[in-house]
């Protein structure tokens, strides 16, 4: 791979979609307008964006739903098939998937992650995940360990599968939790064992592991205020660097654009507060909190609306010039990337092309791009 990967592009704010691979997409609501997630209209989001010049696409690795009456996320699109699938309709994006270390050997996940890179031209992106949904993991009779415990098997994981995707001879491996003779993978990626590396850990170990380890922190803002949420970032970067790598700091967000204030925050309203499924978000939650350590006991309520309106991403709502004023401010505090989602994903991401990324190129945000 001789061209920049499209994470490293030049754009002071890159721009990403994510979960619409699974039903609802990040939207816990019955809303008639909610994402029904079908193959086709998948194609179409992945194209527009591509088009657009964002810089990833981001699946949702996920096995279950969260019950209610939406269960959200009950229907979704498995994260490898679905990546390879549109990689081949893809020219420039990057294309992500998501895997759950302790589900998938990691050298059939090398070899899963070479054959997509190859087939997306060196665009793939491996969003490593420790878990934290028990009952998933019942599904699959697999051991289900400490908090802790799992990054350490992370660790291990992502060393057997760096590995596979550098040696030029079969090898013998002897680890903690991985063991394996004459170990042989081919083809190499095109990226080679510079493949790029993606992680959502904000507990202290997740960010540690992924400080460590990875080319991209996906990052949840706690919202308290800006103070705090600039010193999180600022403290990954900097243990990044102490362990000798450069890591980028994405956020998810959740967007309501409208002609006025007004209108977005109504709309806002009635898809969060009279079709929320309050049920499902509170599933989620009671399993988010207990086995992830990301939020902390005390937002745990205040969060609850953020999950329903976007599963606990950033808010972005309110007019185009309000919401990249919004993103100025988070660029200002170290954030390189949003991974965007919106309730009417297809309508509303075609209203962020046609008039909130205009803006964002007027601000010095992103480089005109032409399709």
């Amino acid at each position: 791979m001789t061209h920049p990967h499209p994470i490293n592009s030049g754009n002071a704010m890159k721009l990403g979609i994510m979960a619409f691979n699974c039903s609802g997409g990040s939207t816990v609501t019955t809303a008639p307008e909610a994402w029904p997630m079908t193959w086709a209209d998948n194609v179409k989001l992945a194209k527009l964006a591509d088009d657009a010049g964002f810089e990833a696409l981001l699946p949702v690795g996920r096995w279950k739903g969260y019950g209610g009456p939406s269960n959200f996320n009950n229907s979704t699109f498995e994260s490898f098939t679905w990546a390879a699938g549109i990689a081949a309709v893809t020219e420039r994006i990057a294309v992500c998937a998501t895997i759950h270390a302790p589900l998938a050997h990691p050298v059939m996940a090398a070899k899963q992650a070479a054959t997509i890179d190859h087939i997306s031209g060196g665009r793939f992106v491996l969003n490593v995940v420790c878990g934290w949904f028990r009952e998933e993991f019942e599904m699959f009779a697999a051991e289900w360990r400490d908090h802790d415990r799992r990054y350490e098997y992370a660790a291990e994981w992502l060393a057997l599968a760096r590995k596979a995707w550098t040696e030029t001879e079969p090898f013998d491996f002897n680890g903690e939790f991985f063991t394996g003779k004459a170990i042989w993978s081919e083809p190499k990626p095109l990226q080679g064992g510079g493949l790029q590396i993606m992680n959502a850990g904000s507990s202290p170990t997740g960010q540690r592991f992924s400080a460590e380890n990875c080319d991209m922190n996906f990052v949840m803002l706690r919202q308290k205020d800006e103070a705090s949420d600039r010193s999180q970032i600022a403290g990954l970067k900097t243990m990044a660097v102490n362990a000798g790598r450069k890591s980028q700091c994405w956020i998810h967000g959740y967007v309501v654009c409208r002609g006025t204030q007004a209108e977005a925050d109504a709309y806002l309203h009635r898809y969060v507060e009279d079709f929320g499924d309050d049920e499902a978000v509170g599933n989620m939650l009671s399993i988010f909190g207990m086995e992830s350590e990301t939020l902390e006991p005390a937002v745990m309520d205040a969060f609850r609306f953020h999950f329903k309106a976007g599963h606990g991403g950033y808010p972005l709502v309110g007019t185009p010039a309000k919401i990249v004023d919004d993103v100025v401010r988070l660029r200002a505090m170290g954030v390189d990337g949003i991974l965007l989602s919106w309730l009417d994903y297809l309508g509303e991401a075609q209203q962020w092309v046609d008039e909130v990324l205009p803006l964002m190129e007027a601000a010095g945000l992103r480089s005109p791009h032409s399709p």
